[in-house]
């Protein structure tokens, strides 16, 4: 990490020496967690957190944590940002770090500060994109969730900016490097040809919520409304009175259009499409090698899609009462090789209704899901395993050595050691950009009801004026994203 001497670099170094002198261990003195490759507390990077929801509570927090200090946290509602920083607080004290932690409400404030090395974004998706720019321009290398863009352009700005600046990025999609390495032995059986020449891949991410109409609302008094409406056009703050989830994501909040109900609005997100088609779409197009944008034009024609509310010719919701994402679809993608993928919400009728199935030419087919690989392929894996070295392969730099590769945690693991490193990521920018670009033509198509046929080369839809009109979205004054 840079060299520096600040306040709380001297505290931090203080806090060591102190135990060290009181016959404590090196490894107790930094909380006995630090990160491959960074072998004294100065060369921990110093991390800031901005959008403290859930995700920080679930899987940011507590993996980030491991690899150095907290140095702020930043969320537009006050009341997430002091659970945040109580949680790390408490971490510190464990720890034995120093317990100065900035909080604060302005992302660009956290981007002023020196001792942040790494920024971790899990804001509300459709801030992903100005964050994670703006804290390359700051020199901050950054981990931020899926799905990292709202429009094709912004995927655009945000490689721009990383080839000029050389920074590490790292996208939240786990399923490359987690989950018992069931993902990554499914894209290395298909790669391997354990069932031939693929014909078909069906994909389930199950459907969007649905809702009655949300009535006005005064916005909490915690949050910060119109910031957390950042680039998208400004609406009337909604939600109901009373809290239905009691249990699962949405726990604690009630049907609105803020924190975790914003996924199932087009102004803030792309629905499942950019939920859990950024996991699982990613690894259907990774295990097929089509990650690259020589692949040719992708038909996409929408089969099935139902919108909770209607839409005008131009893919627009005509109301803004209510959840606008597609709640149930089938949506057949061909690509020029002629393999097709559907994306849908369920497939009851093949078994399951989340996962990928793929499926050979000679029908042969195995199923993988973040609780199963099952199949009569994967049973063959038994007397046939896979060649040595078929999972690093997958990767632009191999993450699979050590121990910690597929278990709980290592894609922050990895992140962290690609900071000290300047690997590339097991989830780089570039192969999310190409693959979440099919999520969002798959949108488009289903928005406009009609087939549609992007080119991964040229990043359009041809002459389609209308669908090529959704590449790139107009900001609110003062939100622009600049690259």
């Amino acid at each position: 990490m840079r060299s520096r001497t600040t306040r709380r670099r001297f505290l931090q170094t203080a806090t060591a020496g102190c135990l060290l002198a009181g016959g404590a261990s090196f490894e107790n003195a930094v909380g006995g967690i630090r990160a491959t490759g960074f072998q004294s507390p100065n060369e921990q990077p110093g991390i800031a957190f901005v959008g403290t929801g859930i995700r920080y509570h679930t899987y940011h927090g507590k993996q980030a944590l491991k690899h150095g200090p907290c140095i702020a946290v930043c969320d537009v509602d006050s009341l997430q940002a002091g659970r945040a920083l109580q949680v790390a607080i408490d971490h510190h004290r464990t720890a034995k770090r120093p317990l100065v932690i900035d909080a604060f409400e302005d992302y660009r404030r956290v981007l002023d500060n020196k001792d942040v090395d790494v920024v971790v974004i899990g804001t509300v998706d459709h801030w992903h994109s100005k964050i994670a720019i703006d804290s390359m321009l700051a020199g901050k290398d950054v981990y931020c969730e899926k799905p990292v863009t709202l429009t094709i352009r912004e995927g655009q700005q945000i490689l721009e900016t990383q080839k000029k600046t050389g920074r590490i990025v790292q996208v939240g999609t786990q399923q490359r490097t987690e989950f018992a390495k069931r993902f990554a032995t499914a894209a290395a059986m298909v790669r391997e040809k354990r069932i031939g020449d693929v014909a078909e891949v069906n994909i389930c991410l199950g459907g969007s919520r649905n809702c009655e109409p949300l009535p006005r609302a005064t916005p909490p008094k915690t949050l910060n409304w119109d910031l957390w409406q950042g680039q998208c056009q400004h609406k009337d703050y909604r939600a109901e009175k009373i809290v239905r989830d009691q249990s699962g994501w949405g726990a604690g909040f009630p049907f609105g259009r803020a924190h975790r109900y914003y996924r199932w609005f087009y102004e803030y997100s792309g629905g499942k499409l950019t939920d859990w088609g950024a996991h699982h779409v990613d690894i259907a197009m990774w295990a097929l090698n089509k990650l690259g944008d020589d692949i040719g034009p992708i038909s996409i024609e929408p089969l099935e899609v139902v919108h909770p509310v209607p839409l005008d010719p131009k893919g627009m919701p005509l109301a803004e009462d209510r959840f606008n994402c597609a709640v149930s679809f089938k949506v057949k993608c061909t690509f020029s090789d002629g393999v097709v993928m559907y994306v849908r919400d369920t497939a009851k009728e093949l078994g399951f209704t989340n996962g990928i199935m793929f499926a050979g030419r000679n029908k042969s087919r195995f199923l993988v899901n973040r609780g199963k690989l099952v199949g009569a392929p994967v049973e063959g894996l038994k007397n046939k395993p896979l060649p040595s070295g078929s999972l690093g392969s997958l990767y632009i730099d191999d993450p699979t050595e050590g121990d910690q590769y597929g278990k709980p945690g290592y894609h922050m693991t990895n992140f962290m050691e690609c900071v000290k490193s300047r690997n590339t990521p097991a989830s780089d920018m570039l192969s999310h950009h190409r693959m979440l670009n099919v999520c969002h033509a798959i949108n488009i198509a289903m928005r406009l009801q009609r087939r549609v046929v992007f080119d991964p080369k040229t990043e359009r839809f041809g002459d389609d004026r209308l669908a090529n009109s959704f590449i790139e979205r107009e900001q609110r004054k003062g939100f622009e994203i600049g690259a």
